[in-house]
């Protein structure tokens, strides 16, 4: 996931500055990375092209989601939201 999300932010984004998070805590894993690029429209766009469907799909098979915030002139930040194997009623929800 970070590594494709860190190809998209090279390849299209125009960014100066790019931040990586991982987050690890007794029920999900949670990687965010965010850019200071150009951003784009989020709302009703495709991802396609951009990596974000694939990512959102492998993601989807393991109860988890990927969210993307961005507009124009105000960057990107993705959110990678997967749950750990085991965590009781886990389901890829963010509390």
């Amino acid at each position: 996931m970070a590594q494709e999300a860190l190809a998209n932010v090279a390849k299209h984004s125009g960014a100066s500055r790019a931040e990586v998070d991982l987050v690890y805590d007794a029920d999900r894993l949670t990687l965010r990375i965010a850019d200071d690029g150009h951003g784009f429209d989020s709302k009703g766009r495709s991802y396609e092209g951009f990596g974000l469907q694939s990512m959102s799909e492998r993601l989807e098979k393991l109860g988890g989601r990927v969210e993307v915030e961005s507009a124009p002139g105000e960057g990107t930040r993705v959110v990678c939201i997967c749950p750990l194997a085991g965590a009781p009623g886990e389901e890829g929800k963010e509390t």
